[in-house]
């Protein structure tokens, strides 16, 4: 319709203007309308491209440094010895002080039915298609060509997707970046604003948060017979003087007792990093297991089970690995989403304006 032409047009020029101007907030508001009121593959590359741009430009930094909050204590007493879970909440009940209180108590939070199970379907389907386009684009139908489900970003820099199969079948397991299908980073930046994340996550850090391109993962896992979970912290690689968290959204019924691998996490407020590498670690970068047991006497071992559209908030100390089970029979789909504190965020990580 011409109308809705017009006003896609006025709002990709006020983008423009906006962006010359530095003014990243106004940009990608302007350029998130134009995608909405005229979807198309090439803007939706090019609001991934900008806030990678924007998540890296020197004002966009300063503005994270200006709004910075006195840093809160960043180590807690250990957790209660009764306490053998982690903390759960519902949806209504997620606020800055109450993920505060479960991360540096018990070092994770629960919330349950973060998502309607219809939105964790959707999501997962979506995956596929994901995946779908990235292993076989010429092939892949061509549903929805104002779409791009999977197109590499010159912006992004790095090794491409992981994808794992045995030969002549298909994809088995995947582990893409979000920001490799621009289609999703939309969807998926849309729903963390529905969610009001970005003003929870502003409360928490005392400032904007960041995503991470390479933290921002698709994940579809296939269940392995026999296979080691390293226990690990993500601080081991990012860093210890950082504040993050990383929203982890199961898209399946997965651990305890359901048919795809969970998670195992310490329940444990400490935040610190412990060695690697070594009490029968498997690998350099892993927590041995023999160090686990020996925390374990402390701080419990916790493998809650999840529904689709439960999620999972824990931060870059957070003691945690894969749970792989005999049991385990299922591909489990998730999210898993890294936020950065704007003025501590890695820049090897490449942040991403949010």
């Amino acid at each position: 319709m011409p109308e809705v032409e017009a006003a896609s047009d006025t709002s990709l020029a006020q983008a423009l203007a906006f962006r010359a101007q530095g003014d990243w907030a106004r940009a990608l508001a302007c350029l998130t309308r134009a995608n909405a009121q005229r979807p198309s593959a090439s803007l939706q590359q090019q609001l991934v491209d900008w806030r990678i741009e924007a998540g890296r430009s020197p004002s966009a930094a300063a503005a994270g440094e200006a709004h910075s909050a006195p840093e809160r204590a960043s180590h807690a007493p250990g957790v209660d010895k009764g306490a053998s879970a982690i903390p759960e909440v519902p949806p209504g009940e997620l606020t800055a002080a109450r993920l505060h209180e479960a991360i540096h108590g018990s070092g994770a939070l629960i919330v349950r039915g973060l998502l309607d199970a219809s939105v964790a379907e959707e999501l997962r389907q979506q995956i596929e298609r994901v995946a779908g386009a990235r292993e076989d684009p010429e092939n892949f139908p061509s549903v929805e060509p104002e779409a791009a489900w999977y197109t590499r970003s010159s912006e992004v820099r790095g090794a491409p997707a992981q994808l794992f199969r045995r030969p002549g079948q298909a994809v088995e397991s995947s582990s893409i970046w979000v920001a490799d299908s621009p289609r999703m980073a939309c969807e998926l930046l849309a729903l963390y604003e529905r969610l009001g994340l970005p003003s929870l996550l502003e409360n928490y850090f005392g400032e904007p948060a960041r995503l991470s391109v390479k933290k921002w993962v698709l994940r579809k896992m296939a269940p392995k017979k026999n296979g080691n979970a390293g226990w690990h912290q993500d601080g081991r690689f990012l860093g210890e003087h950082i504040r993050s968290v990383n929203l982890w959204l199961a898209l399946s019924d997965c651990g305890g007792g359901a048919p795809a691998p969970g998670m195992d996490l310490l329940v444990d407020g400490r935040r610190e990093i412990h060695p690697t590498g070594t009490d029968g670690a498997w690998f350099d970068w892993t927590v041995g297991p023999e160090r686990v047991a020996r925390l374990a006497t402390e701080a419990p071992i916790s493998q809650p089970r999840f529904a689709p559209g439960d999620a999972l908030l824990f931060d870059h100390f957070s003691l945690h690995r894969t749970a792989l089970e005999d049991h385990h029979n299922a591909l489990r789909y998730a999210i898993e989403a890294w936020f950065f504190a704007a003025s501590t965020a890695p820049a090897r990580q490449q942040p991403l304006y949010i």
